[in-house]
């Protein structure tokens, strides 16, 4: 074991080798032990769900494709379009976001192939059955190399189906993930904790970090264990909307942490961005797979707003912030005449 922090930090013991690790690793035609892990500590790991193959083609095209490209990309963090940022490995430390609305003009095979085989893979989709009731609609997907650490949180606060909790997330290593590469970790149990709905005082706009010290908060006050899980290349970590997770600091400069994460909804539902809008999605269907391309950039509308982004930030992410307050603000006033009228 390795005893590292979280971003915030708490301390977590990190497994080196399976026979540390308390997370047990199931295979996918073991849907009823899949399903009630899932149930009961609010995530599961299915074993071997990806081939080697395809994860050596989506690193090739990483490096050819993406990595070299010195534009703008919409990042992990920050949601905002920024160039790459390397550490002293030459590793991406900003992740990408929405791989399945990168611009095919410059990320063609990128997008397109990580999009149909891994987002939309036959094995995935039948994981995310057994998880969801339902066929998958994938909302949301980002791709790691390097990792700066993302804190702990809760995805209902940014993200979540219509009815929340229902969301299901899949972490996917494409390669192995060393102890101190910045593993991603996750609190047992903590999906069947609520915690404050996104509002005014806790808002992403304007007091995030307000909402972080509730989650760490909470953490402390039910002690609640910390788990960073091995994780082998073609392992997929799947974790619940409401399940309190995040990804450790990277302390490894010989391991990079390659990665893609997905989300998914309940295809039958919509989806509710920040607790606070609910949206029918327009998706295409690959794979019995339905997706969401968030700010699609084969789209001459999302291209230009995407110029905007990365021309005048300052001007553009502050009417952002203006508009999500506001939004939150016309959801708290009708909250509240619905109260008073009742």
């Amino acid at each position: 074991m390795i005893k590292l922090k979280t971003p915030r930090g708490l301390p977590v013991d990190v497994p080196e080798t399976a026979s540390e690790d308390p997370s047990p690793k199931f295979t996918l035609d073991d849907a009823e032990g899949i399903a009630a892990y899932y149930e009961a500590n609010g995530y599961v790991i299915v074993k071997g769900l990806y081939s080697t193959d395809c994860f050596q083609t989506i690193r090739g095209l990483w490096d050819s494709d993406v990595k070299p490209y010195r534009g703008f990309m919409y990042r992990q963090a920050t949601a905002k379009a920024e160039t790459h940022v390397f550490n002293e490995n030459g590793w991406v430390m900003n992740p990408i976001l929405n791989i399945q609305s990168l611009n095919p003009i410059h990320f063609g095979k990128f997008r397109n192939y990580v999009t149909n085989n891994v987002l939309t893979a036959e094995r995935l989709g039948k994981a995310f059955r057994i998880l969801l009731g339902d066929a998958p609609k994938i909302v949301q997907s980002m791709y790691f190399e390097g990792n700066s650490a993302t804190w702990e949180h809760q995805d209902s606060y940014y993200l979540d189906s219509e009815k929340i909790g229902e969301m299901a997330a899949a972490w996917i290593a494409v390669e192995d993930i060393a102890a101190t590469a910045g593993r991603f970790f996750i609190c047992p149990g903590s999906h069947k904790l609520r915690l404050d709905d996104h509002s005014l005082y806790n808002n992403i706009a304007e007091n995030h970090e307000a909402y972080i010290g509730s989650v760490v908060a909470k953490i402390k006050a039910e002690k609640l264990e910390i788990r960073a899980p091995v994780m082998n290349q073609g392992d997929v970590l799947f974790w619940n909307a409401l399940t309190i997770h995040g990804s450790l600091d990277s302390q490894d400069t010989k391991h990079s942490r390659s990665s893609i994460t997905c989300h998914a909804i309940p295809r039958s539902r919509k989806f509710l961005q920040m607790q606070t809008r609910v949206i029918d999605l327009k998706t295409t269907e690959i794979n019995g797979t339905q997706v969401f391309r968030p700010k699609d950039l084969s789209s001459s509308r999302n291209k230009a707003i995407f110029m905007l982004e990365s021309h005048f930030p300052k001007q553009f992410y502050w009417l952002k912030r203006q508009a999500i307050i506001h939004m939150i603000k016309s959801k708290q006033s009708d909250s509240g005449s619905h109260s008073a009228r009742a």
